[in-house]
Parts: C-alpha cells; structure tokens; sequence
C-alpha cells in the first residue's frame, strides 16, 4: 500500500511540474550550460513524408452488371483504358431476349388495337349508338394495354437493348459516364446471371488518398488538413478520419479529397505525401531544442522567470534543424542546450543547485 501511494505521490507531482514553469536563476542556467536561440518562423512546412494510395472516391466509383443471363461474347475494353459515356463496355448473348422482344411487339400491338376500340367508341357514344358504359370499358382497356406497353419497353431500356437488338438475342453494356476500367470481372465465354458484375469502374477525376497511420500520428490530424503529394503540385484536403484502429497494425485509415484536375495519378498508386502546415503556425529551431516525454514532443521557451515547456508537433526533422508547429514566439528564444538538465528540473527529477 505505502508503495503504491507514494508511486501516486510521485505521478502526481510529475504531473503538476509538466503544468508549471521552470524557474531558474541566470547563474543556474549558466552552471547547467543553457544555450538559447530564436524560432524562425517557417514561411512553408511540410511534415515527414508518408505513403499514401491513390483511391478512387466513394461516389465515383461503380459496377457494370449483366442486365439478363446470358454469355458473354466480347469484353472490347482493358483495364486501365479511358472509356467515354456510351462506350460499349461488354457485348451478351441471351435466349430470354427474343421472348422479351416478342412480348414488346404483342404489347404495342394490343395498345394500338385498344387506342382504336377506344376511339371508335367515342364516336358511336357522341352519335348516341352505344352506352356510356362501353365507352368506360374500352377507355378502361386501353389504359391497362398502354400500361402494359410501357412496362415492355421500360424493362428493355433499363438493359439498355433496343428492340432490334431483343429479336436478335444481343445485348451491348454501356458505359453511363465517362470513367476508367479498374477491374475486368468477366471474360468472354463466360456464362453469368442477371446483376452478376462485368466490370468495375470510376470516375478518374474523383480521386482520393488514402493513409494508414499510426494511432500517435493520427491523433494529430484534422479534417481540412491539407496533405501535398510529393514531386507534384497537388494538394488533398481530409475529408474522412477513421474511428478505429486495426487491430493487427493499430493503424487508423485517413482519406483526403483530391481536387477534380488531371493529376496523372491513378487508383491504386502508391505516392508519398506530407502534411501542410500553416505559416503562421511553423517554426524553425535548432533540433538539440527538442525533447520528447511520453510520447509527445516539447521545447523549452524563456520566460521572465526560467523557461515553459510548450508542446509542438515535429513537422520535419534533420540533424541540424527542426521544422515544428506549436504556440512558440519570434521574440521567445527557446534552450538549445543544457535541454535535459531542464527537463529533470521541470519533471521534479532534481534541481539546479
């Protein structure tokens, strides 16, 4: 029990000494060998490079089906091929189509027919020959064949086939939008069922990245960063910040919007890409002015009375300079030297004696 409190003891003070300032003296500061130097505010940062995917977006990507059974007889694109709207994408053959087509003729025929009893009627009904009543009924009759025509000919526009193309027993996939072939899912010989999947597609102008990242790492990004792509002028905002993380690499997926322009990325490109940061809020400082605690990462920076720890975000970091963002002063020199003597200080670890 004593050990346990005085661990509790301990967490606790090391706790209030990170919230405080370190107060030293200047004679303290020159016996512990503290340098100091100014931030220079860094007109352009980007942070260390990470690997992103390029990924087609949610909405722009889809699926071309088979609208009946059938074979398939050609698949006249490949993937990775630019197609425009209208292209034909694949080419069927089915035995249930001459019935269909032979069902569309039936039902325009018995619409024309029941057009013309209707009509017919109108005028005996105006000449007082027949009764009202049989003129409801043949009105009646050729609402239900007009509906039945209509429902013909929408079932065979909807598989985009013409009736020339029913009685022949063809159908020609089309694409509907301009779009990329990512993925070829059906070869030709090949026998599918209706809705069964023929090619994947997508707009190649709704483009995403998409990032795997580090728990720590992705604690630190917001939606509306804007995230560069390397060698290339392109900048993505982030749109999306997963909830969870993997649980075999503990990883949070990050996606980011790229603007509708001809990049020349492509889905599936692996790319890599940093992270913008805002003028206002990048500094320049030596990299001896870094220390790192619990897995974040501080500078020391004067005051009237000794230093603050102030937390900063490591944007790009070399052996000589550091590129951070954090609340950090031109006029506020921060230490350069003597940093871990401070930070026993600020931890409670001892003092400058």
């Amino acid at each position: 029990m004593k050990l346990h409190i005085a661990f509790l003891l301990f967490g606790l003070s090391a706790a209030a000494a990170q919230a405080a300032d370190v107060v030293l003296a200047p004679t303290q500061m020159q016996r512990l060998g503290v340098r100091e130097a100014l931030p220079v505010e860094a007109k352009s940062a980007l942070a260390t490079p990470w690997s992103a995917r390029v990924i087609a977006s949610p909405d722009a990507e889809w699926v071309a089906t088979a609208p009946s059974g059938g074979v398939v007889v050609r698949v006249p694109v490949a993937e990775g091929q630019q197609v425009t709207a209208g292209a034909v994408l694949a080419e069927l053959r089915s035995a249930d189509l001459p019935d269909m087509g032979a069902s569309l003729s039936q039902a325009r025929t018995a619409a024309e027919l029941a057009r013309g009893n209707r009509e017919r009627d109108r005028a005996l009904h105006a000449e007082g020959l027949i009764a009202e009543r049989r003129v409801r009924e043949s009105e009646a009759a050729a609402a239900q064949a007009d509906a039945a025509l209509a429902a013909a000919q929408s079932r065979l526009r909807l598989m985009g086939v013409s009736a020339a193309d029913a009685s022949a027993g063809r159908i020609q996939v089309r694409a509907t939008a301009a779009a990329t072939v990512l993925e070829r899912m059906a070869l030709p010989g090949q026998r599918v069922n209706e809705a069964d999947p023929l090619l994947r597609l997508a707009d190649a102008n709704k483009l995403m990245l998409e990032l795997n990242l580090p728990v720590a790492q992705a604690a630190s990004v917001r939606e509306g960063d804007l995230i560069e792509v390397d060698g290339s002028a392109d900048r993505a905002r982030v749109t999306q910040i997963g909830w969870g993380a993997a649980d075999a690499t503990q990883t949070v997926r990050i996606r980011a919007e790229l603007p509708p322009v001809k990049n020349g990325l492509r889905p599936g490109q692996w790319v890599k890409v940093r992270r913008s940061a805002t003028a206002a809020a990048a500094w320049s400082v030596p990299a001896g002015a870094l220390l790192h605690h619990d897995g974040r990462s501080w500078v020391f920076m004067r005051t009237a009375q000794g230093f603050r720890a102030v937390e900063v975000e490591v944007l790009s970091q070399d052996s000589a300079q550091a590129t951070v963002s954090g609340a950090l002063d031109a006029k506020s020199p921060v230490a350069v030297s003597g940093v871990a003597a401070i930070k026993a200080v600020w931890l409670g670890h001892g003092g400058a004696e």
